[in-house]
């Protein structure tokens, strides 16, 4: 696949790549110069383990981090068959080094930070191309991911979410952001959902998976504050989170699931509809609310999501 041509953007990535992502809840970062982490990070129940090679790594261990990716891929592969893996990339000069790396050690994905423009997307498209090439790896197997995390990267958020060949989910980098707009995340007005919306709009338009996360994940310790925030963010509209400690994937993957009660009531809507439309009508009540036709598509994304979880 290639980049966006200057006539249009590029088509999307394929829907069966996007549907995966959507069903992620949780993807656990790991540094990548911390191999005996991998294996535990494996098993800790996330969807997707992401193997750091950015603000966990400083500068002059990365060549060493980069040169254990393969070993680090392997060790998670070997304890948990099967789990997504991918690589966060450096959004430098190492950008290309870590692409090629990411492929050659069979990440399924890259992660990429600090996006800012669609010809930064364009470009990954681009040595994503060649490293496949390079390294026999069939042609657009590695998706994208895109973290947006400053001021310029916000304001072209919508050019961004359509530029991808390969994209498959877009996120809110809070931390970075924040610095860069100077407010503290832990301050108790703190409040960045115009940001998220930006995001999550440019996300959904584009047929992208949203993850994110209404809050800060700094403080892994405090788990309650963190369920609420997941539960806040689920009702936003996001799909899953990413989590820096394991700890916190069992709450995020339960706050993001959809409950029992979800899944019912969401086969009871269909079954309403069915119903209506057999007796002609394209609405109907159920338990005192109208039922029609977005809640229909709700209900069956969301079983669509559970079946796929």
């Amino acid at each position: 696949m290639s980049p966006a041509s200057p006539a249009g953007p590029a088509s999307p990535a394929s829907p069966a790549g996007t549907e995966a992502a959507l069903t992620r809840r949780t993807q656990l970062f790991v540094p990548a110069n911390r191999p005996e982490r991998a294996a535990k990070a494996a098993l800790a129940g996330a969807d997707a383990v992401i193997v750091d090679l950015e603000d966990s790594v400083a500068p002059a261990a990365r060549p060493a981090a980069r040169a254990g990716l393969a070993d680090a891929v392997a060790a998670i592969r070997a304890a948990r068959a099967g789990l997504h893996v991918l690589v966060r990339v450096n959004a430098d000069a190492d950008l290309a080094v870590d692409v090629d790396a990411a492929v050659a050690a069979g990440a399924d994905g890259v992660l990429v930070p600090k996006v800012e423009s669609a010809d930064r997307v364009g470009e990954v498209d681009a040595l994503l191309d060649r490293a496949e090439d390079d390294h026999g790896v069939p042609p657009g197997r590695t998706e994208v991911q895109l973290l947006v995390e400053t001021p310029r990267g916000l304001l072209a958020v919508a050019d961004i979410a359509a530029a991808g060949a390969r994209t498959v989910a877009l996120m809110l980098g809070t931390e970075d952001l924040s610095a860069e707009l100077e407010i503290d995340p832990a301050a108790p007005d703190f409040d960045l959902r115009w940001a998220h919306g930006l995001v999550l709009c440019a996300a959904r338009a584009h047929g992208l998976a949203p993850y994110g996360l209404l809050g800060t994940l700094a403080n892994f310790r405090d788990l309650p504050a963190l369920e609420r925030d997941a539960q806040r963010s689920r009702a936003f509209g996001y799909v899953g989170a990413l989590c820096i400690h394991p700890a916190q994937v069992p709450v995020l993957s339960e706050a993001f699931g959809p409950t029992p009660a979800e899944v019912e009531h969401a086969r009871a809507v269909l079954a309403a509809l069915a119903e209506a439309e057999r007796a002609g009508t394209a609405a109907v009540q159920l338990d005192g609310r109208m039922v029609d036709t977005p809640m229909a598509h709700r209900a069956r994304r969301l079983l669509a999501r559970a079946e796929r979880a």
